[in-house]
C-alpha cells in the first residue's frame, strides 16, 4: 500500500514537472512570435517610373537626379521631380499622416539615399525641374565639391524641410 502511494506521488511529480516544462516552451514560443511581429518592416524606396507625377507641384518626373519621395505611415508613396517640391510639400503639411521616411537621389550617382543621411548644397547654378536648386550627395566631400564649383551652400534634411 505505501509503495502504491509512493508510486502515485511520483508519478504525479513527473506529470506536473513535464506539464511545466510543457508551459514553460509554450510560453517562450509565443513570446518569441509576439516580439518577431513586433519589429517594423525595412522601407524601401518606389522606383520613378515613366508616368509619374510630381505630388507637389504635378509635373512629370523626368530628369531622375533631382528626385525626391516621401513614405507616410500608411505606406503611401508620394514622389517628387525637385528636392524643393518635397520640402514645399512638408512645410505645407499635404500629406495626412506622419512622414516614415524621406528618400532623395545622389546627384552623383543616381541611386536613391536616406533623406536624413544625404549632404545637400543648394545653388542656383543648379537647374532642377522647379527651380528649388537643391541637389544632395551620399557623402560629405562630394557635396563640399560640388558647394565649391556650383558657388552653393552646404544644407543638412533638418534645413532643407525647415
Amino acid at each position: 500500500m505505501k509503495m502504491e502511494k509512493r508510486n502515485k506521488a511520483s508519478f504525479v511529480r513527473k506529470m506536473i514537472i513535464k506539464l511545466s516544462t510543457l508551459i514553460l516552451i509554450v510560453f517562450g514560443v509565443a513570446t518569441l512570435i509576439v516580439l518577431a511581429n513586433c519589429q517594423k518592416p525595412t522601407i524601401e524606396p518606389v522606383s520613378i517610373e515613366t508616368n509619374d507625377m510630381c505630388s507637389f507641384c504635378k509635373m512629370s518626373i523626368s530628369e531622375k537626379q533631382y528626385a525626391a519621395e516621401l513614405i507616410d505611415e500608411d505606406g503611401q508613396a508620394f514622389k517628387f521631380d525637385d528636392i524643393g517640391c518635397m520640402s514645399n510639400f512638408v512645410k505645407q503639411k499635404k500629406n495626412k499622416t506622419s512622414i516614415r521616411a524621406t528618400f532623395v537621389m545622389d546627384f552623383d550617382r543616381r541611386d536613391w539615399l536616406k533623406g536624413e543621411e544625404a549632404f545637400y548644397v543648394r545653388s542656383s547654378e543648379f537647374n532642377t525641374p522647379m527651380n528649388g536648386g537643391i541637389v544632395a550627395f551620399k557623402s560629405q566631400s562630394s557635396a563640399e565639391d560640388a558647394e565649391a564649383k556650383f558657388h552653393g551652400t552646404l544644407l543638412r534634411f533638418t534645413e532643407v524641410i525647415k
